[in-house]
């Protein structure tokens, strides 16, 4: 039985139909800074587009990610369980990124 008869390729799908790795870098800032405003600073976009990554993250993923305590955004539990992921997902591409640097250094003549 292949992955898409099992299902087991249909998560992975939806982070690429939905353009989620912007909504990730977006939502990982505000955990990591604690702060939308600082988030998007530091991401060079409005704050507004930023908050917009942020619905349409919540949105495709069907759960709350953050709860408005004052001024201040706390993530959820399901924020909690995306960021250990997100993070994975990042340290992943950092690693692929380092071992294609090495592959490009090796290929260069000296």
């Amino acid at each position: 039985m292949d992955d898409n008869a099992t299902g087991r390729a249909a998560a992975p799908r939806r982070y690429l139909r939905h353009g989620m790795l912007p909504q990730l870098a977006a939502f990982e800032a505000v955990v990591r800074l604690g702060s939308a405003t600082r988030a998007a600073e530091s991401l060079c976009m409005a704050q507004p587009t930023l908050s917009g990554q942020l619905r349409k993250l919540s949105d495709a993923l069907g759960v709350r990610l953050f709860e408005l305590h004052g001024k201040r955004l706390v993530p959820t539990g399901a924020a909690q369980v995306l960021l250990a992921s997100t993070r994975d997902a990042f340290a992943a591409f950092e690693r692929c990124e380092q071992a294609l640097a090495e592959l490009r250094d090796g290929d260069r003549p000296h």
